[in-house]
């Protein structure tokens, strides 16, 4: 099927996560660390044996088996749970207060972990669960330096013990601030088309592989990529230069993102290549509305910085549901497909927008 068009502009929008799995990562770190303290502790009760030895090698042994157990139960679970990594978090410290409490003297090279656990909270789930370590730690300090025999004779300990706790935790609530806005910056400019601000590639083929592994990507509400080529485009930069021409194609891309609807993803492969991604699409005719809306927008750009431009758009538009009955997943097919109609839509003059078909995703 093959239209003229006229408009649009399209924002977009991406979202990117890669996914970890820290709660794994960090049941795994229990056991394996928990077994070199264990194996420490218990080379040192055997050369020197002592109640407090004995006793602090058995906390530590409870704390390997919590870490399999948890470890078990993370691995069992699909989904991350706010209440599980509460409890855990209060776990650890708790556990390991217990062991500096039975052991007095003999447990204080457990101390850094008491340390680990916070860095672990922070840097792995944020201030919130940063916040539960932290104060379960200054509980339990405060607990030993009331009742327990060592602490208690050692308040100053206690008490540096605290502070130290308090002064790392405030410290990495700030690190953990500034880590998350450096990380947030990177993505951005990672998945963010330099010139334009919209999406770039990158960014683009992410969405494309989520909205083709939807359940919805057959459905009645289907997903359309629509391949944009600016005509005229070269002409611009020819006659008034590469500056006017990225002043157009910046004009183009604001135009867009006003149009298009905010739960649609506009990208930029390059050059004058751009790409709307339009989601919740009933039929051809509303693909062919959007596309109708893009033209529009170009056609609004009668000049830049007052110099005279006339560009228009060819369009090659792929319904995603067209390169999975044609058996092709990716975006690399769906832009092939979407080229081919591009070009057979420029073939026919300006302004024109023309649909992929079956043929158009034969790799020749």
């Amino acid at each position: 099927m093959e239209q003229a068009h006229q408009p649009a502009r399209r924002t977009y929008a991406f979202a990117w996560s890669e996914h970890r799995n820290p709660e794994r990562e960090q049941a795994t770190l229990r056991v394996w660390m928990g077994a070199v303290v264990l194996l420490a502790y218990g080379v040192f009760a055997w050369l020197r044996p002592s109640h407090d030895a004995f006793l602090t090698t058995r906390l530590v042994a409870l704390y390997v088996s919590y870490g399999a157990i948890t470890l078990l139960i993370v691995s069992r679970m699909s989904a991350p749970s706010v209440a599980r990594l509460t409890v855990t978090t209060i776990a650890d410290q708790t556990i390991l207060g217990l062991a500096l409490a039975a052991g007095g003297a003999t447990a204080l090279p457990l101390l850094w972990v008491m340390f680990w656990f916070l860095i672990g909270s922070g840097c792995r789930y944020g201030k919130r669960t940063l916040a539960v370590s932290c104060a379960t730690a200054l509980i339990i300090v405060t607990a030993m330096a009331v009742w327990q025999p060592w602490w208690h004779e050692n308040l100053p300990a206690a008490i540096g013990l605290a502070l130290s706790v308090l002064g790392a935790s405030v410290y990495l609530s700030v690190l953990v601030d500034r880590l998350g806005n450096a990380n947030r910056d990177l993505a951005r400019q990672a998945s963010t088309d330099p010139l334009t601000g919209l999406s770039n590639r990158y960014a683009l083929e992410r969405v494309v592989d989520r909205a083709m592994n939807a359940p919805e990507a057959n459905g009645d509400h289907a997903t359309a990529l629509l391949l944009i080529d600016l005509d005229g485009f070269k002409e611009v930069n020819d006659t008034y230069g590469h500056a006017v021409g990225d002043l157009l194609l910046q004009a183009f891309a604001d135009s867009l993102a006003k149009r298009m609807r905010k739960s649609d993803t506009i990208a930029r492969l390059g050059g004058d290549e751009f790409v709307v991604l339009a989601h919740q699409m009933r039929d051809r005719d509303a693909v062919l509305s959007v596309a109708d809306n893009i033209h529009s927008a170009l056609g609004e750009i009668t000049s830049v910085q007052e110099r005279p431009v006339s560009v228009s758009a060819s369009i090659g538009a792929c319904l995603l549901s067209s390169a999975a009955s044609a058996h092709q997943t990716g975006m690399t097919a769906v832009l092939r497909a979407a080229d081919r109609a591009m070009y057979r839509a420029k073939s026919l003059g300006e302004g024109k927008t023309v649909f992929a078909e079956t043929r158009d995703f034969e790799i020749s």
